[in-house]
């Protein structure tokens, strides 16, 4: 069951795994096959598998605001602060606005098998989302 479990879940569970975790200290999250990892206030990893043995890591970074003025105004706070972050962003990195959790988030998908990879692609992705969340929030701490 072990080895179908490996197999099924590929770089999800290798990244686990690594962490010194099973699917069963992990929060599961409302998408099927996806598990979230607290890290802090405000920074959660959640990992969803895909096809396959891919991936989609993702940082849910900060809740939104309730007024669609507040929104726009975080939403545009944070595509500016992305873009000024775009060249040192690992390729294929997104940001995408979650309707279910009203959050922004910073999106990553591993594909590869190799372990090394993968870890060295969530470590790389893990950081940068971390390094755009407290960039995200000194922006606002100046702002107010």
């Amino acid at each position: 069951m072990a080895d179908l479990l490996t197999t099924r879940y590929g770089a999800l569970n290798k990244i686990l795994e690594s962490l010194g975790m099973s699917t069963h200290d992990t929060e599961q999250c409302a998408e099927t096959d996806g598990y979230r990892i607290d890290f802090e206030k405000n920074f959660t990893i959640e990992l969803q598998h895909l096809s396959g043995s891919a991936c989609r890591v993702s940082a849910r970074i900060f809740r939104l605001g309730k007024s669609l003025q507040v929104q726009d105004d975080q939403l545009r706070k944070a595509m500016a602060i992305f873009t000024e972050l775009l060249s040192d962003l690992p390729a294929g990195m997104a940001m995408a606005i979650s309707d279910y959790d009203n959050c922004l988030r910073i999106c990553f998908e591993i594909t590869t098998e190799n372990t090394d990879m993968i870890m060295t692609q969530f470590n790389a992705f893990t950081h940068m989302a971390f390094a755009y969340k407290q960039t995200y929030f000194k922006h606002k701490d100046e702002r107010s």
